[in-house]
């Protein structure tokens, strides 16, 4: 019983290989109108002589492997792009930041100008306090430095 079972199970297997080595085969000819034909099965015409035609791995498709090159090329150009705008960010936040700074100590200058009357002290620790029309003119200049560096003042 076991004999017949290794047996059977022998013949499946050479006729599955038997199959897998037909399925490679093609045959190749030339018809009475010249033709040609490929197939699978040998031709059943009489007087037609057919030819065995290995068939392996196809060559590679140009438009295929061209349209992959295109592809690869446009995934490094998005990557890049992407890169670049990242960068780009980066340098519009600290372009932003450095601004903010620059409008804060603009503010803190105009602040100081117009709470109390300011001064400056020399060598001699003699306190000289601006006049008037000195406070009007720095505070004026402020002005046009905020309105022009911090977007109308924020």
């Amino acid at each position: 019983m076991k004999l017949r079972t290794l047996t059977s199970l022998a013949c499946l297997a050479l006729l599955a290989v038997a199959g897998l080595a037909a399925a490679d085969q093609m045959y190749k000819w030339v018809d009475k109108d010249g033709h040609v034909h490929y197939s699978q099965t040998p031709p059943t015409s009489t007087g037609v002589q057919a030819q065995s035609v290995d068939i392996g791995a196809p060559p590679p498709d140009p438009t295929t492997l061209k349209n992959e090159q295109n592809l690869a090329q446009q995934i490094k150009d998005k990557d890049k792009q992407a890169q670049d705008a990242a960068q780009q960010q980066q340098q519009d936040a600290q372009r932003q930041a450095q601004q903010k700074k620059n409008c804060d100590a603009l503010h803190e200058r105009l602040a100081i100008l117009q709470g109390r009357r300011p001064g400056t002290v020399d060598a001699q620790g003699n306190v000289n306090y601006l006049s008037d029309d000195q406070i009007q003119k720095q505070t004026q200049e402020l002005q046009d430095q905020i309105a022009k560096e911090c977007s109308g003042g924020q």
